[in-house]
C-alpha cells in the first residue's frame, strides 16, 4: 500500500535493502537497566521531597491558622478567664467588580469545558 504518491514501492524496497540493522553491544541491556534504575531513584527522591513538603505545609497550617485566628480575633487568656474581642471590620463591596469577577469566572469555566470537550472529541476520532 503506497501512502505517499511521490515514493514508489521500488524506491522503498531499495531503501530498506540498503539499511543494515546494527546489533547493540553486549553491555547495552545492562547499561540501559542501570540508567532506568537511576532515573527511578531520582523520581522516588523527588516524590519523597514532595511528600515532606506537603507534611510540612500541613503542620505549619495546623500551627499558623489557629495562631492567626487567635491574633485576628484578639483572644486573650489571662489566667483561666477567657476574653473574646472581635475587631470591627468594615467591608465595602463594589457590585460592578463582583459582577465582572463572576462573569470572568463563568467565562473561564466555559472555556475549560469547551477545551475538554474538543480534546475528548479529537482523541476519539484520532485513530
Amino acid at each position: 500500500m503506497n501512502t505517499n504518491k511521490n515514493i514508489s514501492d521500488k524506491q522503498l524496497r531499495k531503501v530498506f535493502k540498503e539499511t543494515t540493522l546494527a546489533v547493540p553491544s553486549s553491555g547495552f541491556m545492562e547499561n540501559l537497566m542501570l540508567r532506568i534504575e537511576k532515573e527511578a531513584v531520582k523520581e522516588k527522591k523527588k516524590r519523597s521531597w514532595m511528600v515532606y513538603g506537603q507534611i510540612a505545609a500541613g503542620v505549619s497550617g495546623m500551627i499558623l491558622l489557629p495562631a492567626l485566628t487567635l491574633y485576628l480575633c484578639s483572644l486573650f487568656v489571662p489566667g483561666f478567664s477567657f476574653s473574646f474581642s472581635f475587631p470591627v471590620i468594615n467591608l465595602n463591596f463594589d457590585t460592578n467588580l463582583i459582577v465582572i469577577g463572576i462573569a470572568v469566572l463563568f467565562l473561564l469555566m466555559a472555556d475549560t469545558l469547551f477545551r475538554k470537550h474538543k480534546h475528548s472529541k479529537k482523541a476519539t476520532f484520532d485513530i
